[in-house]
């Protein structure tokens, strides 16, 4: 049994968009089940793995002094539609987990069209 596996699974009503930044210590992946179908322009969130970043990331959100944070929890069912300036490229967007340490990850969590690419790179 995992951390993630025992922690609550959060489901905010209110934060459809959030990005955190992360960084992968050496040699730990983001940990992170993640799948996308030919037409997606997202990685869709199917699990988290045990000892990863964003495992780490998890925990420091529901344990953190911040309260706020905990609706920043990242759960199955989640969009990843950002990874650092990738927007809406699923192979792109794996890629740049794969080979950047340094990751600022964009989530969507809410209904209908996803937001415009121009509004998520800053």
């Amino acid at each position: 049994l995992s951390l993630s596996e025992s922690l609550p699974v959060p489901r905010p009503q209110h934060l459809e968009l959030f990005s955190f930044t992360i960084r992968k210590a050496d040699e730990t992946d983001l940990g992170l089940n993640v799948s996308h179908c030919e037409d997606d322009k997202v990685l869709c969130v199917e699990g988290i793995r045990a000892d990863g970043a964003v495992e780490s990331w998890n925990r420091q959100c529901s344990t953190g002094a911040k309260p706020e944070n905990v609706e920043k929890i990242v759960v199955a069912g989640d969009k990843i539609i950002c990874v650092n300036s990738v927007v809406y490229d699923p192979a792109r967007m794996l890629e740049e987990c794969k080979e950047k340490q340094l990751l600022r990850l964009t989530i969507w969590r809410g209904k209908g069209p996803l937001p415009e690419a121009e509004t998520l790179v800053g």
